[in-house]
Order: C-alpha cells, then structure tokens, then sequence
C-alpha cells in the first residue's frame, strides 16, 4: 500500500459509553506545527480530561514518531491510534484524541477499542491522498531557454518555486521524485555550465 497522507485537519467524535472521544487530525511536517497545534488545542479543550496523541512525519529527512497517553493506562491511547495510522501508511500527520470522562470506568481493554476504534473512524472519514515524494532542484539557464523551462515544467509536474534574474536565469524547483530523471534528461542540455 503506498504511504498517504491527510489534505487537511479533519475532527470526528465518537461515544463510548458516556464518555467522549473527538478525534482531531492535522498534516503536520514539523515538531513546531506539532507543538501550536498542541497548543491550540489544549486552549480549545481546557477541561478535557486527556488529550492523547500520535505523531509520525518525516522533518528534514528523519522519521519523528511520538505517541502520548496523557495520564491514560500506559499504551491504552497512543498505541491503538499509532496502530491505526501504520495500518494505513499514513505519514506526515499528528491525530490527538481528546477524551471527556463519561463517569464510567472502560478498563484498560475498553480504553484500546475507543482510542483504537476513534482512529479508525478518522482515517476513514478523512480527506486523503497518496503522498508523492518530491525533490528540489536548482538549475541555470541562458534566457533564451525560460520558454523550453516552462514546458518541461508542465510536462513533468515542475513547480517553479522562484526564479532569480541575473546574468542568467536560475530557478528553484520543486518535482516529484519520480519525474526527477526525466526532468534532468531533458533540460540538461540546455543548462549554463
């Protein structure tokens, strides 16, 4: 199954047995976006009684993966969740589950289902999509090849992230990895030496 990823911040909210789950999921690249929505959330819920999560995104190259019980059994919240975001190849999101305490104890094998079972309705009500990993490129250019740069763009799915006009032309590129060869291919020929 190829890894995917979440479009946008999705919230769904489940009941067990009185006690309240809101699942609440975020892309998330970074351990700074992962920290403001933490934040965020703990001012939007100030008397949940846990605010559980699992976080697992590539930063800089490096795989960073948490998971938290926030007071919660050890392993009854994370884990379920992380469980439900590796059996779907999800990657570069954070999905906290918030808990309001219902007044009716679950045991630690009720507390898996409804973190379990909160996961897995937020993964299949998400918005998502295969990730496509993406390479960045910087190339030079006389100016008589922009035109052929801007075709080979649309022909491989290049974004121009900036372009810089001196003697000649440079240009920041982001493509999908897949593209990269094909890309480099065609354009090589016409680059500045």
């Amino acid at each position: 199954m190829p890894q995917r990823v979440l479009l946008r911040s999705h919230r769904i909210e489940l009941i067990e047995k009185h006690s309240r789950f809101i699942g609440i999921g975020f892309p998330c690249q970074s351990l700074d976006a992962f920290k403001r929505h933490k934040a965020d959330l703990e001012k939007e819920f100030p008397d949940a009684s846990h605010i559980t999560f699992t976080y697992k995104f590539f930063e800089q190259g490096q795989l960073q993966q948490r998971v938290s019980d926030d007071g919660e059994p050890s392993g009854t919240a994370g884990k379920p969740i992380l469980m439900h975001i590796d059996g779907q190849n999800l990657i570069n999101l954070v999905l906290f589950v918030v808990r309001y305490f219902g007044g009716i104890k679950l045991g630690a094998g009720g507390l898996v289902r409804a973190y379990g079972n909160t996961a897995k309705q937020f993964i299949l009500e998400a918005p998502l999509e295969e990730h496509v990993p993406m390479v960045n490129l910087e190339v030079t250019l006389p100016y008589s090849e922009q035109n052929r740069l801007d075709y080979l763009a649309r022909k491989h799915k290049v974004v121009i992230v900036d372009r810089e006009f001196g003697e000649n032309l440079r240009a920041c590129l982001e493509l999908p990895e897949a593209e990269k060869n094909g890309f480099l291919d065609n354009i090589t020929p016409y680059l500045k030496k």
